[in-house]
């Protein structure tokens, strides 16, 4: 009897103990499973690590007084096909300046979608010489990487360059006015200069693609920054920037609110705002246009293209024309006071363009 006893407390003991190594088995699997969740929310929140990404395409650079560049969604080459209409190389050559494209990789799936393949865009870089990509995926989430890549790059192999333009490619620009202005001194020495943006507040709003969770950022708004759509500066504090970034762990994926704001404000650089010089809605810029056949020049400098590419081929073309034909227009005569147009409210911190076109 006693034996029996013995015999059933070993069997309850074994049950035990082969209960317990089952849920420490599936605690343990179920505890890796969300480290390996965890592990990909923080990639796809940062991206891989922020040193020096390897480079795919990489172009020369022969510019002695602007390098330009540009962040471009590989996937899409028709804004980058009218810059070069716009501004072929030749004519940016003589006016010393170079232009690169910056761009990551696509997928499989987006690859599918755009009909881009990667020997599409190594033919591309083969014909025109003005594409930096890197090995990291072209997503609204790696733009802090393509951004950084391109100073790093620029301060590589760029020399003896005295600005840095960073622009996107659905703006649009006056060149000529731009370099009138940087050979008057717009851009001070240790200063970024472009549309200056306060008190801007992060996207709470988890179905906005733009949304910025707590972990992301703790704060309740950015320190002042600048739009990523156009702005200058020169060598030295593109290279403060890089070099603190490589030095610090932080991190931010929107890229303007990133470089332009929360280095910028890390190494209290200043900021200079002209945004004077910059127009929200696309139609401004119909206007100036238009304001040809009065031989009047256009206060508007930069804008966005409202989803139309071609009017950055247009506005080049009116902006060289009136470069030495036109006047400067009175102050009762500006277009941001005739042309009528319905307001929107700008969103230069999103980075994306979009406006509907209405007929003036």
């Amino acid at each position: 009897m006693l034996s029996k006893l013995w015999f059933l407390l070993l069997l309850a003991c074994i049950t035990c103990l082969l209960l317990y190594m089952t849920f420490v088995e599936r605690s343990g699997l179920q505890a890796l499973k969300m480290n390996l969740m965890h592990l990909q929310t923080v990639y796809k929140t940062t991206g891989q690590s922020l040193d020096n990404v390897k480079i795919l395409i990489k172009p020369s650079c022969n510019a002695t007084f602007l390098i330009w560049i540009i962040t471009s969604y590989a996937g899409d080459p028709s804004a980058r096909s009218a810059l070069r209409r716009a501004y072929t190389n030749e004519e940016l050559q003589a006016l010393e300046i170079r232009r690169i494209f910056l761009l990551g990789t696509l997928n499989n799936d987006a690859e599918r979608k755009t009909h881009i393949s990667q020997n599409a865009l190594l033919d591309e870089s083969q014909r025109f010489n003005d594409i930096l990509q890197g090995d990291f995926l072209d997503t609204y989430r790696n733009l802090t990487r393509k951004h950084l890549m391109g100073l790093r790059w620029t301060l590589n192999n760029c020399k003896h360059v005295k600005y840095i333009m960073k622009m996107d490619d659905d703006i649009v620009v006056n060149i000529y006015g731009i370099m009138e202005n940087l050979r008057s001194g717009i851009v001070e020495k240790d200063s970024l200069t472009g549309y200056v943006l306060k008190n801007m507040v992060p996207v709470r709003e988890p179905a906005n693609k733009w949304y910025v969770s707590k972990m992301e950022y703790t704060g309740d708004t950015y320190p002042d920054f600048v739009s990523g759509w156009l702005y200058i500066m020169h060598p030295q504090v593109a290279n403060r920037l890089i070099n603190y970034v490589e030095s610090s762990n932080e991190f931010f994926w929107i890229d303007d609110v990133f470089v332009t704001g929360i280095l910028r404000h890390a190494l209290n650089i200043k900021i200079k705002d002209i945004s004077e010089l910059y127009t929200t809605d696309y139609r401004y810029l119909e206007c100036c246009i238009k304001g040809r056949a009065s031989l009047l020049k256009c206060e508007f400098l930069v804008g966005p293209n409202g989803g139309n590419t071609e009017l950055q081929v247009r506005f080049k073309e009116f902006a060289k024309f009136c470069h030495t034909n036109c006047s400067a227009r009175t102050d009762s005569n500006l277009v941001g006071k005739r042309c009528v147009v319905v307001y929107k409210e700008p969103n230069l911190h999103k980075g994306s363009v979009q406006i509907s076109p209405v007929v003036l």
